[in-house]
């Protein structure tokens, strides 16, 4: 079976960490960035994504990646006067596993990127769709080759640019709500505990 993913970031690379497991499976993975990017916001694993990890062996690499150990509630003059330790089986304000998003793209990454049968080509997206058919699909990608596949996966994110070529696109909503995300650089002053400011 011949896969063509879409994406290489965290669904692209479990995908095709369990895809090569099947016999005659060959996997190929683009990514529009020439490298993982690094940097991202930090997400909690739980539930089926410690299942997951668990079944792919990579839950004491998780484990080396994830620094935080707790919560503290921070006072106006900065000092902690709570602390709520991350503890197995307890109720937390974060994951036992809290881990950068690109850090944990770069586990999954390495967990695949070595299969005999599966290869990523960075710097390179699908350009457009040739044929799309009920057993095949027929792709051209950016350096102008064209392949044809059993099975085609979009796991290139919430603005996927695969979807477009095979799907009418979707009805968005603008409910006139915004979000910003930022990253602000570890000080010296920080430690490993996730503060909550208290202020006046």
């Amino acid at each position: 079976m011949r896969i063509l993913i879409s994406g290489a970031a965290i669904s692209g690379s479990t995908l095709a960490f369990f895809l090569a497991k099947k016999p005659g499976a060959h996997i190929t993975i683009v990514e529009e960035s020439h490298a993982l990017l690094p940097y991202s916001q930090n997400i909690d694993l739980e539930g089926s994504a410690i299942i997951v990890n668990k079944k792919m062996g990579l839950l004491d690499e998780l484990r080396c990646n994830t620094t935080q150990k707790g919560t503290q509630s921070i006072d106006p003059n900065g000092q902690p006067f709570a602390t709520f330790p991350v503890r197995e089986g307890h109720a937390s304000p974060i994951s036992e596993f809290e881990i950068s998003r690109g850090d944990l793209a770069g586990i999954l990454y390495e967990s695949a990127r070595d299969l005999p049968n599966v290869v990523f080509k960075f710097s390179t997206t699908i350009q457009n769709a040739i044929s799309n058919e009920d057993n095949t699909v027929k792709m051209r990608l950016s350096d102008g080759k064209v392949h044809e596949y059993d099975l085609l996966v979009a796991a290139d994110g919430q603005w996927s640019k695969t979807r477009k070529h095979c799907f009418p696109p979707p009805k968005i909503v603008d409910l006139g709500m915004h979000a910003v995300y930022c990253i602000i650089s570890c000080t010296t002053n920080d430690n490993n505990w996730w503060p909550i400011n208290k202020f006046t």
